[in-house]
């Protein structure tokens, strides 16, 4: 789990920062197998369906008073493959957090929904 106090250097880019990536890493470590967050393009998913796509800076910020109590918030990842990583205008994987259901239906919607950004 990251140190308490560990606040990624966050910034508007699509494109996960250093700091970014290795907060994740160490966040999804028992679950992203060999998936690596440098220099990867990630949606952040919320909402008990998973219905909502924040922004990088919206999802750190949500996550931060989790980090700074020394708790780890709720997360998961779905790494997209080659197809859905074309077709969603680039992403590499979702992040999840405080999703409860997660259906392929709803996947193919938000891939289509970062294809129009």
């Amino acid at each position: 789990m990251p140190q308490k106090g560990t606040e990624p250097n966050t910034n508007d880019d699509e494109m996960l920062s250093t700091q970014e990536a290795e907060l994740l890493n160490s966040l999804l470590e028992n679950s992203r197998d060999t998936f690596d967050f440098h220099g990867k393009k990630i949606a952040f998913i919320t909402g008990s369906s998973g219905s909502c796509v924040l922004s990088k800076i919206d999802y750190f910020t949500n996550i931060k008073p989790w980090m700074e109590a020394g708790d780890t918030p709720q997360i998961f990842m779905v790494e997209l493959t080659g197809e859905e990583k074309n077709k969603s205008g680039g992403y590499d994987a979702f992040v999840l957090s405080w999703v409860k259901v997660f259906t392929d239906k709803r996947k193919k919607k938000v891939i289509e929904q970062l294809s129009k950004k």
